[in-house]
């Protein structure tokens, strides 16, 4: 409203300056050297109206036809935009479908339409490149993409798995942490990062990123304690050659992470033996056969006695005093009275732990037992022989491979990280085989 009054006003103004000009007319003299030119003011002022209406008409066509223009290539644009975006669709579709002909074929489609849209092209020239095996092409697409903030964290990803494949840990672990920088979240990436080190022993690696990982709630309270009990083990194992008391000390951080775990065990119990501290050794053994009783502690604590020689029923007795009706208490005890040809003690003790289906372990002590004690082979031979289809203890199980294996390690035979479960499996005759 306001602009139309405006504009009324100022028509109102030019009619009544034309009019006045046209109907008041007057002469217009100009001298130009020794010449002197006159005329009528209605003519400049026709002139003047002329001009000021031809300069109108050539900006509104020249605004037009540019207006038109900048339609036209924008449509264009639109379409060829529609084609190369069509054609990555068809081009996505066809890797899905493994129809590597057509991708091939789509994504050189795409490439004359999508020129502007490198982050498109890039990704889908990875992925013939895989089709196509390009292995260092693929490569520099990936370090193309890294040029990009669209495109980075794909970079980066490719580069890993790239080196991964290639089995160059160190660079796959090199990529793998600036992805986890960029993008924690990435699924698998944690997991995937957490093996690497453990392919290459770079166990403070595992430490931070463990760390990073559980402050940006990617793993769980139970997951952050387990990986960081198994990095401070592995760095006390390393130390344990070169400097006893920081080996010591990251053992004993592994403990207080996942306590009464063996394996940490046995290595705090091996450091403080290889320190030549037998009051302390003897102190520890009896405070972790307090704190849990099993048959894998068992064996490791039998193994740090025997080679310590620690092996009097007088220290073993003081070991189980508090738990001697513990089954694997008196197993302990059984081996250890065997070991020192005290019959009456070991047939005592394993009496209630035959039942009807003893394992491979009571079998060979029920054959040692005889021989020592009655020198019967006939019935030792039987236990032997009955041991060997009886079930076994202590073993190890990939839970990915169900593969065996008789030591714990944090890196499974098999090439998995923390991958091993506690199990019993029975004995097979290989005898047949």
């Amino acid at each position: 409203m306001y602009k139309l009054i405006v504009f009324s006003i100022q028509l109102i103004l030019l009619i009544t300056i034309l009019t006045a000009i046209f109907t008041n007319p007057f002469i217009i003299s100009l001298d130009i050297g020794n010449l002197k030119y006159s005329f009528s003011s209605n003519i400049f002022a026709g002139i003047l109206i002329t001009l000021l209406i031809s300069i109108y008409v050539i900006f509104y066509l020249f605004f037009k036809s540019r207006l038109s223009l900048s339609n036209y290539f924008l449509k264009s644009r639109y379409k060829k935009l529609e084609k190369g975006y069509f054609y990555f669709v068809e081009a996505m579709i066809a890797i899905s479908n493994k129809d590597n002909i057509n991708a091939i074929k789509y994504h050189k489609r795409m490439n004359s339409y999508l020129k502007d849209e490198p982050s498109l092209s890039l990704l889908l020239r990875s992925e013939v490149y895989k089709i196509e095996r390009k292995h260092n092409e693929l490569r520099e697409v990936y370090e193309q993409m890294l040029k990009s903030k669209k495109t980075e964290s794909l970079g980066y990803r490719g580069l890993m798995e790239n080196n991964l494949k290639d089995h160059d840990y160190h660079h796959a672990f090199l990529y793998g942490e600036k992805l986890f920088n960029l993008n924690p979240n990435i699924e698998k990436l944690y997991e995937t990062l957490t093996y690497i080190a453990a392919k290459t022993k770079n166990w403070n690696q595992l430490l931070i990123i463990t760390d990073k990982a559980y402050s940006k709630k990617i793993i769980n309270k139970e997951t952050f304690y387990e990986n960081k009990s198994i990095a401070y083990y592995e760095i006390a194992k390393i130390k344990s050659d070169s400097n006893l008391k920081e080996a010591n000390k990251n053992v004993l951080k592994a403990i207080n992470l996942k306590n009464n775990f063996p394996p940490y065990i046995k290595l705090h119990l091996e450091l403080i033996a290889k320190s030549n501290n037998l009051s302390l050794l003897k102190k520890l053994i009896k405070k972790y056969w307090l704190s849990s009783q099993s048959a894998l502690l068992r064996k490791i604590i039998t193994t740090i006695i025997n080679d310590n020689n620690l092996d009097n029923l007088v220290f073993i007795n003081q070991i189980i005093r508090s738990n001697i009706e513990n089954e694997e208490s008196k197993k302990m005890l059984i081996f250890f009275a065997i070991k020192n040809q005290d019959w009456n003690v070991a047939r005592t003790n394993i009496v209630g732990l035959i039942g009807s289906n003893p394992s491979s372990e009571i079998c060979l002590f029920m054959a040692d037992i005889e021989l020592g004690q009655s020198n019967d082979k006939q019935k030792s031979d039987s236990w032997v022989l009955r041991s060997e289809t009886a079930l076994s203890e202590n073993i190890w199980i990939c839970k990915i491979t169900n593969k065996s294996q008789e030591e714990w390690n944090s890196l499974s035979d098999s090439g998995y990280f923390n991958s091993l479960v506690l199990n019993n499996i029975k004995m097979i005759d290989n005898s047949n085989i």
